[in-house]
């Protein structure tokens, strides 16, 4: 497991928003302390072992817990860099290459990589293979950007209407953590 892992341990609880929220305010605790790796992880291009393993046990708490993997893949999108506890912009350096494992030439070396990547993270293959691509998304190679965009809009502009329609406010909320 990578050290990414160990800091952000998942936790075993009924509701699946607990188990997320948990997740992510703990990347986010980590990143508190080592603010440098907010960078680091905005500039790879390329995905390592461990960050696939993060992404491979992120997913695998949705889909555990009921959900298809056409919606996960959505809701990956829609949370988006929350996951490793910050936001970012929507638009990446195109100039940068594509995300994720270098392009393989090679079809028995393809196969042989494919077949890795199954064993390794099968839920980030999952999803992966769950969903139509198109050629030239930015959030994700293949992902169309712009219905990624408005599904998360959409989920946040939903989840908002709630607390405006119970005059919610956030006075006595605030914990400072």
């Amino acid at each position: 497991m990578s050290s990414w892992g160990r800091s952000t341990p998942p936790i075993d609880a009924p509701e699946w928003k607990d188990v997320v929220r948990h997740r992510v305010l703990s990347a986010r605790s980590v990143l508190q302390r080592h603010r440098w790796a907010r960078r680091v992880l905005e500039t790879r291009t390329r995905r390592t072992a461990g960050v696939l393993a993060y992404m491979d046990s992120f997913i695998g708490m949705f889909l555990q817990r009921g959900f298809s993997a056409d919606l996960t893949h959505h809701v990956m999108h829609a949370i988006g860099s929350r996951m490793w506890g910050f936001t970012q912009e929507l638009f990446d350096d195109p100039e940068a290459g594509p995300a994720g494992p270098a392009a393989v030439e090679d079809g028995a070396a393809e196969q042989a990589a494919l077949q890795q990547m199954a064993a390794l993270f099968p839920n980030v293959l999952r999803i992966a293979m769950a969903s139509s691509h198109d050629g030239e998304g930015v959030v994700g190679r293949g992902c169309d950007d712009q219905f990624e965009f408005e599904f998360a809009l959409d989920l946040l502009l939903d989840g908002i209407e709630d607390p405006r329609a119970s005059g919610w406010s956030s006075a006595g909320l605030r914990t400072g953590s």
